[in-house]
């Protein structure tokens, strides 16, 4: 499950959200890929190998660390792209491309929005879509995406083979198909798409209509009202139960997903792009990724995903526990103090989480099937960097 959310502020200004629902088991580190000219014919994606461009952009990409593709990313050129899994009717596609697959070849060989939409559909109608993307489970889906840049955004959906797009200067998007016969342009001809396509029970259990309708309708002026927008919950004691329902996930009792990474891109003059590199943007602190191989966090996947793993350690110590309100001031200001003053990001983390790591937090109350849900989740978490 993931929420992904886009606008057009201005002639100088667009912005880029995305939060990442997967596995809390499964590390997602960020990358940076140089611009790179090409002497082999093909490229091998997460299950299968297509027919490679001549020179692909530089990109920066959150990537679940056992596949090819990303979940969200951006280009040199200032395209992002966020995937969302969406529920259809009828049997998946065999091996083949996956969401995550088309997001990146999207950002690698398109130059602005509508030719990262040309490169997805024409990919999808040659190759397909399917495969597993589940990191400790079978999961199956189709994707919907949100493709914007300074100047455009369109919302993507498909079914299989068959896709809608429809333009516009602000949107968001989440697990479900929102087009009917309002799109612009059909690879079927008009129809209502999401009636024709969606999984009536598989959309609902996803709870996407309660998390767009509440990224649909958030203040987001400002990259500071973007990292607001990931973290919104349903409810007051988000450490203590699982929800579907909240932008920022959290896993347990019978919610088997939670947020393990956010992104959010700014638009103007430069690009300016911020990561947590952990789970839980209500816990982690938004820090500056720039068009630099290594990034802010540290050169290679290894080490990108030991700090992932070693952020998660920390918060799971916080699960059960009260969260008191100076936490959340804090953390607002360490970001205010990054982004507005230029104070090293990662050694400002550092003494903030420092600080936090021996505060004598008080036990909240929960349900004993959320203590059994992450016991289980811890025992495993020891092996989780095995599919590295």
């Amino acid at each position: 499950m993931c929420d992904t959310m886009g606008r057009i502020v201005s002639e100088k200004l667009a912005l880029f959200a995305k939060n990442s629902d997967r596995s809390p088991n499964e590390p997602q580190v960020v990358e940076f890929y140089k611009r790179e000219k090409h002497a082999e014919k093909t490229v091998k994606c997460t299950y299968i190998s297509i027919d490679q461009v001549p020179e692909t952009n530089a990109i920066i990409l959150s990537r679940p660390v056992w596949l090819w593709g990303g979940e969200m990313g951006v280009n040199e050129h200032g395209v992002c792209i966020g995937n969302e899994a969406v529920f259809t009717k009828g049997k998946y596609g065999k091996e083949s491309l996956i969401g995550m697959d088309l997001l990146r070849l999207a950002l690698e060989r398109a130059n602005n929005a509508y030719s990262a939409v040309k490169v997805i559909t024409d990919l999808l109608e040659r190759y397909g879509q399917g495969g597993n993307c589940g990191y400790d489970k079978n999961f199956e889906y189709d994707n919907s995406f949100l493709i914007m840049d300074r100047k455009e955004i369109y919302v993507l959906e498909t079914a299989g083979k068959n896709w809608v797009y429809r333009k516009g200067q602000a949107a968001s998007i989440s697990n479900g198909l929102t087009i009917g016969e309002d799109g612009d342009v059909y690879s079927e001809g008009r129809c209502d798409f999401r009636k024709k396509h969606s999984d009536f029970l598989f959309t609902k259990f996803s709870a996407s209509a309660l998390r767009q309708k509440t990224t649909c309708t958030h203040k987001l002026d400002n990259v500071f009202d973007r990292f607001a927008a990931l973290r919104q919950h349903t409810v007051d004691d988000p450490m203590c139960r699982g929800t579907v329902s909240s932008v920022c996930m959290h896993a347990g009792d019978l919610i088997a997903d939670q947020t393990t990474a956010s992104m959010v891109v700014e638009l103007s003059d430069q690009i300016k792009v911020y990561i947590t590199g952990s789970s839980r943007p209500c816990l982690s602190v938004f820090k500056p990724y720039g068009f630099e191989a290594g990034g802010i966090i540290s050169e290679g996947v290894d080490n990108d995903a030991q700090y992932w793993k070693e952020t998660e350690k920390r918060q799971r110590k916080l699960l059960g526990k009260q969260i008191p309100d100076e936490y959340y001031s804090e953390r607002d200001a360490l970001e205010r103090k990054i982004i507005e003053n230029g104070a090293d990001a990662l050694e400002a983390e550092k003494g903030f989480l420092s600080k936090w790591c021996n505060y004598p937090f008080e036990e909240a109350e929960y349900r004993i099937s959320f203590k059994g849900y992450w016991k289980k989740k811890n025992e495993a978490f020891e092996k989780t960097l095995q599919k590295v």
